[in-house]
């Protein structure tokens, strides 16, 4: 397909409108591919705000199939709401005498694909590739709680956009799919892209474990800079060991997500989540140990070796800032640590970082552990339910990751759902804070958001620059959002958004009246 649809400059109106108006303009060609063209464009109506837009000509695909999966495409969008993935804005046809075409509105995701990235010379390392990871499989963890689940079938290094931050995009739901149709409507399309394609997509299937192979190609294509196509193979399987500088417990890991059977995956984004999150044991470096420290421990171990102090000896050894290994991912690990004395607010030293939380190497116990009866167990013992990393309250990190279970909680033991982050210049001198609830609706997450003011968070909380939460939806034209904020009796606070929160407003009452 060639880039004739649109030139530059271009204005494209908007169909939805009545009577239809010229409404995105042009800006440059983002992709080309055999389903369609993705230009830039600026909203004509908000200046300055620049979007997305994928098309795709009846006359030059000729394809019923190609429509039937961007109009999908257009309907999984409009129902997805997640920070990693840019918001669905308009869909719309426009039809001329010789043609008619379909659009897709969306945010524009900020950055490049990885595939430009590494075209450049970008590399990265182990601990880089597991926060990629992380990111993603957060995203995915997210598709697949949906009812029905959505399965990508297309994640390869073009569809992840990169930001300069880290922050990443997925991109290109052309493929989509969601578990209904995939269970009740089987078809032979073959979709996706060979080197990234799991096997059963060749036989025109996805399952929950489809795009964990996905993301398991790219990872490898990020390690190596080579298509997982031109790695060695044994039958099926990819034989990167021998490529790749990772260590044997990550190796394990990427090797399960590109199992050529989906059976022998991981069962779901989640449990993949969960496995890369498996710490480092708890243990100090003998080299790191003062002497001091040494000699204490060695005290410490005498008097267990003679019955002394048994029943409280984690008490003990957790004033010295140790722990039992893996007390992280073992409910009765932590059930006994609590029972001998340990410290419910301990913070714990690891070899290398865990999670997908900023921050340094020591984390408090409750950051860490799972399943959630480890973390209720903690808060039964006098975790604090508001203990901050990096700024950063835990009530805010499960609000990130959409643990909306884990939040009800943390909420349930005196959480504060009017908790701040706080963010300090390199001086330590705190110069912005945020409230969890602004920095929520900033990420796009519209459940949570609802979940934090139904359970006390303030609606017109302000940031440091004077923003509401509503002012921060407006601004971002969260539009589902501000309409939710204005149900629950939010009040503006910026003069100039006051007409277009007039014109949602009336969007509200409409929709109460029908």
């Amino acid at each position: 397909m060639d880039g004739s649809l649109h030139q530059l400059g271009d204005a494209i109106i908007d169909a939805t409108k009545q009577p239809p108006c010229n409404r995105y303009r042009i800006i440059n060609i983002l992709g080309e591919g055999n389903s369609g063209i993705t230009y830039a464009a600026e909203d004509i109506t908000q200046p300055g705000v620049i979007v997305a837009i994928k098309v795709i000509s009846f006359q030059q695909t000729q394809d019923w199939k190609v429509l039937e999966l961007f109009e999908r495409e257009a309907k999984v969008l409009e129902k997805l709401q997640h920070r990693g993935i840019p918001r669905y804005l308009n869909y719309f046809q426009i039809d001329t005498q010789s043609d008619r075409r379909f659009y897709i509105v969306q945010e524009l995701a900020k950055g490049q694909s990885f595939a430009a990235w590494i075209e450049q010379g970008w590399r990265t390392n182990e601990i880089g590739i597991k926060q990629i990871a992380r990111q993603i499989l957060a995203i995915l963890v997210y598709l697949q709680r949906l009812d029905p689940q959505v399965i990508h079938r297309d994640i390869k290094p073009q569809n992840i956009i990169r930001h300069e931050d880290g922050s990443l995009y997925l991109v290109d739901f052309g493929a989509v799919r969601d578990t209904y149709y995939s269970t009740f409507m089987r078809g032979s399309t073959v979709v996706g892209t060979y080197g990234y394609m799991a096997p059963e997509q060749f036989l025109g299937q996805a399952v929950t474990a489809t795009d964990l192979y996905g993301l398991g190609a790219t990872l490898l294509f990020l390690l190596t800079h080579r298509s997982p196509a031109e790695l060695p193979q044994d039958g099926l399987s990819i034989n990167f060991r021998d490529h790749v500088q990772v260590s044997d417990a990550f190796a394990d890991w990427l090797e399960k997500l590109l199992e050529p059977d989906a059976k022998d995956r991981f069962p779901s984004a989640e449990a993949a989540l969960l496995a890369l999150r498996q710490p480092a044991k708890v243990v100090q470096e003998t080299s790191q140990l003062s002497s001091q420290t040494a000699v204490i421990a060695l005290i410490i171990g005498t008097f267990a070796a003679i019955g002394l102090g048994n029943a409280f000896k984690w008490k003990v050894w957790s004033s010295f800032g140790l722990a039992p290994r893996d007390i992280c991912e073992n409910i009765g690990i932590v059930q006994n640590y609590l029972q001998q004395g340990g410290n419910p607010n301990l913070r714990i030293k690891y070899r290398r970082q865990v999670l997908s939380w900023r921050g340094g190497s020591q984390w408090p116990l409750l950051f860490c552990v799972y399943p959630l009866a480890s973390a209720e167990l903690l808060l039964q013992y006098g975790a604090d339910p508001n203990t901050v990393e990096s700024g950063e309250p835990i009530l805010y990190k499960a609000a990130f990751e959409n643990n909306i279970d884990f939040m009800k909680l943390l909420l349930k033991y005196g959480a504060n759902p009017n908790g701040k982050l706080y963010t300090k210049n390199t001086n330590g001198h705190l110069y912005k804070e945020e409230p969890i609830l602004n920095q929520v609706i900033l990420n796009g997450q519209q459940e949570v958001a609802e979940f934090l003011i139904n359970n006390g968070a303030d609606i017109n909380a302000k940031d440091s620059n004077g923003n509401t939460a509503l002012d921060i939806a407006t601004m971002r034209y969260e539009v589902k959002i501000a309409l939710m904020l204005l149900e629950k009796g939010a009040i503006a606070n910026r003069e100039s958004d006051s007409e277009r929160l007039r014109d949602w407003q009336q969007e509200l009452n409409n929709r109460n009246n029908k």
